[in-house]
């Protein structure tokens, strides 16, 4: 189980966005998901790499899978298209999510998302437990999507092959 130190703490200094970068994000990824991904160039703390986007290289990430953003903001994943609302944004890059732009549909994209692409899962392999952490986006989000999928660590544990010495 990680930990999540920072997950809720708010610092002035994170709302920083150069203006340069700021239009160049609404240039290229649309004014919809340019606050969202931008804060990704500074690598604020407030940033949920964990069950969300993340950056490797110049490419941004969801688990094991690259993604594509559009001038509308939306999001484009395994030739997939996902409508990307204010609402699915801060599901996939926020640790702190603010519930008051979630709608449910949101909610189900997000579920969607994660499971294509395995990132609620450790290390993102598909027969891998789902990453639990003492994060706040953990137990109040990512947790209730996956309520069925409780007891698939200790169901995965047993199914494990043990090295006989």
């Amino acid at each position: 189980m990680e930990e999540d130190d920072d997950d809720d703490v708010y610092d002035e200094d994170d709302d920083f966005v150069e203006d340069e970068a700021r239009e160049y994000g609404r240039e290229n990824v649309g004014p919809v998901a340019s606050p969202y991904l931008m804060p990704y160039v500074y690598k604020r703390r407030f940033l949920d790499s964990q069950y969300g986007v993340r950056k490797d290289f110049a490419m941004y990430m969801i688990g094991d899978s690259p993604i594509e953003v559009d001038t509308s903001g939306d999001i484009t994943i395994k030739d997939r298209v996902f409508k990307g609302s204010k609402g699915l944004w801060e599901l996939l890059t926020r640790k702190k999510v603010n519930t008051e732009f979630i709608a449910k549909e949101n909610l189900k994209s997000c579920k969607k998302i994660l499971t294509m692409n395995n990132a609620h899962l450790t290390q993102y392999q598909p027969d891998g437990n789902i990453n639990i952490t003492r994060g706040k986006k953990f137990r109040e989000i990512i947790a209730p999507l996956f309520e069925k999928a409780k007891g698939r660590g200790v169901e995965s544990a047993l199914r494990r092959k043990w090295i006989k010495y």
